[in-house]
């Protein structure tokens, strides 16, 4: 009976043995070229440009923090935040979310600022003409601004600033920067407007136009490039508002970086792409760390058997590399977008069968990016539509030129009832698939 139930037990051994060394052959075979390629494209993430951060202003504006101590706070936040994220192994679950959630010291050292209210009159983040979503409601947007004064203060430094970039470590819970908050000094110019201050208005939406396009030309992270991108718009919009209000008034020196010709690379969202990656390769080195102290047999089992750090991130550097290859980028710059390779559900595959957790997680982790990089294309054909309007305002420009000066690869511009129309890629929330600009001479409201 022993002598059979020691057999039994070699046997089951031996069998353990041969599916784990057969499963370091799949792995072996899995991480192929393809994979390597795209990890040696994707790992380096974009260093932060040089020159002072305005990410506190952002970043801690939900705290009445007095300016002269936004820096100290930011330290010992971002301290705290590098400790408890060197911890994170220890707080992962397998299914790669934490079971415990970050709160910032902060919260117990100064008061909480209300949250940002946005009345329905104020413009959003793209609005195509902020000065007309004001008209009529100057009373309750005044008041409101009134109110956020801290806040709007906060984010004419931020966008005075040489860059945005978040000292944070990326990670699923990384703190994120307060956008919301660049929606006031829009809103603000546009009252000014409103006021009746053509000139210094003008000027400050030059002004405001140049500082979101400085910054979107960095490799931030992805929810920074679309906000600066959408707010690019709508400065562009809120310009030749004003513009149209007062063609013949002389352009401030504001405007000549403000309607800089297009940077066709800067729109490229391969280096946000790599901001994502880094935050997908730091979950892929949390999961594989847990348990790495002391004796954990089922840790040891799902490492040898289950999940591959390795592989994870590599097949996550392929969801995004056809966007970041040297081919990918040429095509991009001539309106075609790469599609980003998706979900792969194939559960006899040499993939699913050398690292099941791993290949699942990763096809979790792969939303459709090709969408991000359209909409970053609309960005850049919209703005350059904008200035093609703004020139044609000053008679510097023939209306039927416009389209051919404003022209994108990929798009199409129209005129079409005394407007210039160009569709978009990529309709945005709940806003017109088109952009549609009023051609000069047309009628136009009085500011």
């Amino acid at each position: 009976m022993a002598k059979r139930f020691r057999k039994s037990l070699f046997a089951v051994l031996a069998l353990l043995v041969a599916y784990v060394l057969t499963v370091q052959v799949l792995r072996a075979i899995a991480f192929g070229d393809q994979e390597r390629a795209a990890l040696a494209l994707m790992e380096p993430v974009p260093p932060p440009p040089p020159g002072s951060s305005g990410f506190k202003y952002l970043g801690l504006h939900q705290f009445e923090i007095p300016v002269d101590e936004l820096d100290a706070a930011l330290a010992r936040d971002l301290a705290a935040y590098r400790e408890w994220h060197a911890g994170a192994a220890d707080r992962m679950a397998l299914s790669g979310e934490s079971t415990a959630t970050w709160r910032s010291p902060l919260l117990d050292e100064y008061p909480a600022r209300a949250p940002v209210d946005l009345p329905d009159a104020s413009c959003g983040l793209r609005e195509p003409d902020c000065m007309a979503k004001l008209r009529g409601h100057e009373p309750a947007v005044r008041e409101w601004l009134q109110s956020e004064a801290v806040r709007l203060d906060f984010a004419r430094r931020a966008l005075a600033s040489d860059h945005l970039a978040n000292p944070y470590p990326l990670a699923a819970d990384t703190p994120l920067a307060g956008f919301q908050a660049l929606r006031l000094p829009l809103n603000a110019v546009a009252l000014q407007a409103l006021d009746g201050d053509l000139p210094g208005a003008l000027d400050g939406a030059c002004g405001l136009l140049a500082d979101l396009r400085r910054h979107f030309a960095h490799d931030s992270m992805l929810i920074d490039k679309m906000v600066l991108g959408a707010l690019t718009d709508g400065a562009a919009g809120l310009v030749l508002a004003i513009r149209r209000a007062d063609p013949a008034a002389p352009m401030p020196a504001s405007c000549a970086q403000a309607l800089a010709p297009v940077v066709a690379e800067q729109y490229l969202a391969c280096g946000a792409f790599r901001h994502e990656f880094g935050m997908v390769a730091e979950l892929s080195r949390q999961l594989d760390g847990r348990g790495r102290e002391g004796i954990h047999p089922k840790q040891l089992v799902l490492r040898w058997t289950l999940s591959s750090e390795r592989l994870l991130r590599a097949w996550s550097a392929s969801h995004f590399a056809p966007m970041c290859s040297d081919e990918g980028k040429a095509a991009i710059l001539a309106g075609e977008v790469p599609k980003s390779v998706g979900p792969r559900p194939d559960y006899v595959s040499v993939d699913f069968w050398a690292a099941p957790i791993s290949r699942i997680l990763a096809d979790i982790a792969a939303p459709a990016y090709d969408q991000y990089q359209e909409r970053l294309l609309d960005h850049a054909a919209t703005l350059r539509l904008h200035q093609a309007a703004i020139a044609a305002l000053a008679g510097e420009l023939a209306v039927d030129a416009v389209p051919q000066a404003a022209a994108s690869p990929g798009y199409d511009i129209r005129i079409e009832d005394g407007h210039w129309v160009m569709p978009l890629r990529r309709q945005p929330g709940t806003a017109s698939p088109d952009i549609r600009i009023a051609i000069p001479g047309e009628a136009a409201p009085a500011p």
